[in-house]
């Protein structure tokens, strides 16, 4: 899909950095590339923590939060800031459904137009570079510093996917990642291990041809044209998408993707396709297609992400589904296995435009609420997003729920793995809408019309550079 109306609105704002940088009466703000070295302290300064007792005196502080949960997540979200409202006095958290992630950052990059912006607000993993360039948010490590906070209880992976230059930008809050959806029966029905999935890309393509010739299945795999999953892919063979490492020593400045492992990924699909082993569900804009394919037994597995666990087996176990599959869900296969993935969802951005020293303070208090292991636990439980950090993981709740539905502790443990991508996470790219549009049309060359792998990869390569070099020119430029 298309996001036309983003990068249109992203282009316009981005005349509009230079002012952002310098923050509002508020205070705060980051910076651009080389805001924060590596080895520099944040300036707690940015996050006055101590200014919050004596405001609340005169009553709560009032903040409102920018969010893009919709239906049963977002009935759990309400319920923890009414939670929260109700634990203290001291702050009054207002939360507002902002759209889909797409649609709240468009909403924000047209709010440092027009000055209507939230105190915080929950954004993508792929939106990092944009906010940085934004300089419109508090880093998270100034209020960790300013608070003297310990973060050592958040997963490593979790907490590297939205650090960039040694610098937690945003607070990681709704987190998932890819995993392997399959049928035991057809595994079974094919001669194969329902206890053994397969662990790589090879193994995927051989036990989907032993799948299909056996009749367990009519094809090996619904595929949706997305590319995240080259992205995880590149990351589990220890590559990284774009220089700097991966943008997290310095902005990127060009594509590492015209490489002997993404063409590797490239002739996989092309022969997952022409040996009839795919079942392409397209771009999939419902998200639910390739799901769809495995229930009816167009597939006999798929991949997909962890966030939507929940959804998968409510619907098996409510019967809302005719279908006879026994789910299985294993971690995701990769170039090589066990290779490390890096966590996707989203993050908590404390915005400082607009915002007075009293309601950075109060936004930080909530946030922390947010990530506390018991709030954790209960988000988990009630939403199938992989809490964050390893006290929320041993909460009898969770473990309980893991013992029913074991798929969310896979979700999970992929995620613990202290084995991390290149940078710790995935790329942080600002032209990031335009590199993921120039990666799906890539994906759906190779599945549609027979492109070469080789040619696909350099093509992806240029036209990576180019929404790289231009995104960074204008930001220079403004």
């Amino acid at each position: 899909m298309k996001r036309t109306s983003l990068v249109l609105t992203l282009l316009a704002v981005l005349a509009l950095v230079a002012a952002a940088c310098g923050g509002d009466s508020g205070g705060g703000g980051g910076g651009g590339e080389g805001a924060q070295g590596r080895d520099a302290e944040v300036d707690a300064s940015l996050c006055p923590v101590d200014t919050l007792e004596a405001a609340s005196a005169d009553g709560p502080v009032q903040i409102e939060f920018w969010h893009a949960m919709t239906a049963s997540n977002e009935e759990t979200l309400n319920t923890m800031i009414d939670d929260y409202n109700a634990s203290q006095d001291a702050v009054e958290v207002t939360g507002v459904f902002s759209g889909s992630y797409d649609e709240t950052l468009d909403k924000y990059l047209t709010g440092l137009r027009s000055g209507e912006l939230p105190q915080l607000v929950q954004l993508e993993e792929t939106t990092l570079q944009t906010m940085i360039d934004s300089g419109s948010t508090v880093p998270a490590a100034a209020c960790v510093a300013a608070s003297d906070y310990d973060t050592s209880d958040i997963l490593p992976s979790v907490l590297a996917e939205f650090e960039v230059e040694g610098t937690l930008w945003p607070m990681p809050f709704n987190v998932s990642n890819p995993v392997f959806y399959y049928d035991r029966n057809d595994f079974t029905a094919a001669g194969l291990d329902p206890d053994a999935p397969p662990a790589t890309l090879d193994e995927m393509y051989d036990m989907g041809q032993t799948i299909v010739r056996a009749g367990a299945a009519e094809h090996a795999m619904s595929l949706e044209v997305q590319p995240w999953y080259p992205e995880q892919w590149m990351s589990m063979a220890g590559e990284t998408l774009v220089d700097n490492t991966n943008g997290r020593d310095a902005r990127a400045e060009a594509a590492t993707v015209d490489n002997a492992t993404m063409i590797d990924i490239f002739t996989w699909i092309r022969e997952m396709v022409d040996n009839d082993l795919i079942f392409n569900v397209g771009r999939n804009p419902s998200g639910a297609d390739h799901f769809f394919a495995l229930a009816s037994g167009d597939a006999a597995f798929t991949i997909g992400t962890s966030g939507a666990l929940g959804s998968v087996y409510d619907a098996l176990d409510s019967g809302t589904v005719e279908t006879d599959v026994d789910i299985g869900i294993g971690p995701l296969p990769g170039p090589v296995a066990g290779g490390p993935t890096s966590a996707g969802g989203a993050a908590l951005s404390i915005v400082a435009n607009g915002s007075s020293p009293e309601q950075i303070a109060a936004t930080w208090d909530f946030v922390q609420y947010l990530v506390d292991p018991v709030q954790q636990a209960f988000w988990h439980v009630n939403t199938g997003y992989i809490p964050i950090s390893f006290t929320a993981s041993e909460d009898a709740d969770v473990q309980a729920l893991w013992a029913d539905r074991p798929g969310y502790q896979v979700a999970y443990e992929q995620l613990a793995d202290e084995n991390l991508p290149p940078g710790g996470g995935g790329p942080v790219i600002g032209a990031y809408v335009e590199f993921r549009n120039a990666l799906e049309d890539a994906i759906e060359a190779l599945v549609l019309d027979n492109a070469d792998p080789t040619a696909t990869a350099a093509s992806l390569q240029e036209e990576a550079d180019a929404a790289i070099a231009s995104y960074n020119d204008r930001v220079a430029d403004s």
